[in-house]
């Protein structure tokens, strides 16, 4: 279930058609971060695995398709959050 959106969406990288629905995803929960605050900064966790549930089955992963794509936005998260953290 691929939009021509998220295509158009990919700019200025590469986006493989393997990658396109955890990019769905990932896009679709750029606003669901968990953090913590503490001593004037702010600590990127995560996203909210809730909201990562709800967007998967918006844009209709198939069942047989979820766990890769889960694994695949597993890694964005991970780079997502170092990048967030760095600031």
């Amino acid at each position: 279930m691929c939009s021509d959106d998220a295509r158009r969406d990919a700019g200025g990288f590469e986006l493989w058609e393997e990658h396109v629905e955890a990019f769905q995803v990932f896009y679709l929960c750029a606003r669901q971060w968990r953090f913590s605050l503490g001593f004037g900064t702010v600590w990127y966790e995560g996203l909210d695995l809730g909201a990562v549930d709800v967007a998967m089955r918006r844009l209709r992963v198939p069942d047989e398709r979820s766990e890769t794509v889960l694994l695949q936005l597993r890694v964005m998260e991970e780079e997502g959050r170092d990048v967030l953290n760095a600031r």
